[in-house]
């Protein structure tokens, strides 16, 4: 049985009327939540990623520095005008090609004159030998005086000791002359000229003429922190066997086209920096990479049992330090610190910070900041 309110008259009000008040009453309500809804302020549009574990190759980076195996300063050792440069510089040169050849005529006339001079002397020793062959019998007869075979003697005594003296000038004499003629030492790359040809050199010093850089293999030198030192020998240098294989990130972002392998580990760390020195060498047959470029040297061959996973471009450095912007259930924004062991493809491996199955914000970043609330897409959707 239906209830009848009764108006202030004393009349009761048909069902009907009641029921078309009590509609009114519901839809109002609904607006008033509808426009509440419509004033709130909408989240901001991100894409999130959700963090995985996997057991993954871990490769750790590192920052180093080009270095040439061979560097040679080519340097004029005898004084005269440069008369001739017989490269162009940045130009491929071998070992034994003549470079440059500084003014011989004073050289040359040095080389005649100590030629000479032992020719004379020689001539003169024969002499005295002669004399002294033909003067000992005599005096063993007493048919000479002794003091005639005293001063033959004394004579081939002499010339034998100035043709010595001679012997060493002409030999310092044509060192010189070859002097004249610059070669290279090695295999390489020269570079450009420190002095023009008409210039006079060697005058006092040993006048930088250009230097040469060996190019293959090219030698990358990086530093371990001290704290990984251990783990990383016993990984990666086995006694004289060197067993890490290692990639070279250029500073475009690519990957060098040879592979490298670590040839040297310092013998201390570095007191000052807490890191100890390793060289990586690189085939460099074409010449690609130079003495002192930057790149990062990737090392390989370990693999880490369930790694957390974040893609790289959810990453930022803020105040020297790795963050991620995680969103909660709420998808509220959090700024949360992660700290990085590596890398497999293009995500990073965090080693604290997170657990994994956290959601993180990998397109949007530069909108949002702590305590923002966004509107979430998963990525790839």
């Amino acid at each position: 049985m239906l209830f009848e309110p009764v108006s202030s008259a004393g009349h009761r009000l048909p069902t009907t009327l009641l029921l078309i008040a009590v509609a009114g009453m519901l839809l109002t309500a609904a607006c008033t939540a509808n426009k509440a809804t419509a004033d709130a302020p909408a989240g901001v549009p991100v894409t999130v990623a959700t963090v995985g574990v996997l057991t993954v190759p871990v490769v750790r980076e590192f920052v180093g520095q080009t270095s040439a195996k061979e560097t040679v300063e080519l340097r004029a050792r005898v004084s005269g005008f440069l008369e001739k440069v017989n490269f162009q510089e940045g130009s491929h040169v071998r070992t034994g090609e003549v470079l440059f050849q500084i003014e011989q005529s004073t050289y040359q006339s040095a080389v005649a004159s100590a030629e000479a001079q032992l020719a004379k002397d020689q001539a003169n020793l024969t002499k005295a030998s002669r004399d002294v062959a033909r003067l000992r019998p005599l005096a063993a007869a007493k048919a000479a005086p002794e003091q005639d075979l005293d001063t033959a003697v004394a004579a081939e005594q002499f010339n034998q000791g100035a043709i010595k003296a001679d012997q060493a000038a002409l030999a310092d004499a044509r060192l010189n002359l070859s002097y004249t003629i610059v070669r290279s030492p090695i295999d390489g790359i020269i570079g450009k000229l420190a002095v023009t040809r008409g210039n006079l050199v060697g005058k006092g010093d040993n006048t930088l003429l250009a230097t040469v850089s060996s190019y293959t293999p090219i030698y990358v030198y990086f530093s371990v922190p001290e704290g990984q030192v251990t783990e990383f020998l016993r990984k990666h240098v086995v006694g004289k066997q060197k067993v890490a294989q290692l990639d070279l990130q250029l500073s475009d972002g690519s990957l060098f086209e040879q592979k490298g392998s670590i040839d040297f580990a310092d013998r201390a760390v570095d007191s000052t920096t807490g890191t100890l020195s390793l060289r990586g060498a690189f085939p460099n047959p074409k010449g690609l990479l130079r003495p002192g470029q930057f790149a990062r040297v990737k090392v390989g061959g370990e693999a880490v049992e369930n790694a957390v996973l974040v893609p790289q471009k959810a990453v930022s450095d803020l105040l020297n330090q790795k963050v991620v912007m995680t969103v909660d259930s709420t998808n509220k924004v959090a700024m949360q610190p992660v700290v990085l062991g590596g890398e497999y493809q293009d995500k990073f491996i965090v080693t604290s910070g997170l657990k994994g199955g956290e959601r993180i914000i990998v397109e949007g970043l530069q909108k949002v900041r702590p305590g923002a609330t966004v509107t979430p897409t998963a990525e790839g959707r």
